[in-house]
């Protein structure tokens, strides 16, 4: 079954103040978020916020990014 949808994971680079806006796999639930972004990104960003985007609204939620 597709996923209906999207979620995103709005994270930021403490050292710096980069920020970054990333979707999340489905399997990735809300406790996981904290292990998954800092394994994928090598512990240099932290997650400060979820949205979770109706798959048909991606692409206008992705224009206004």
């Amino acid at each position: 079954m597709e996923e209906q949808f999207v979620v995103f994971c709005n994270c930021v680079r403490p050292q710096t103040g980069t920020k970054m806006t990333i979707p999340l796999p489905p399997e990735v639930t809300a406790e996981m978020i904290v292990d998954y972004i800092g394994n994928e990104f090598n512990w240099q960003f932290i997650p400060m916020g979820v949205q979770v985007v109706p798959r048909e609204a991606v692409e206008n939620y992705m224009d206004n990014m």
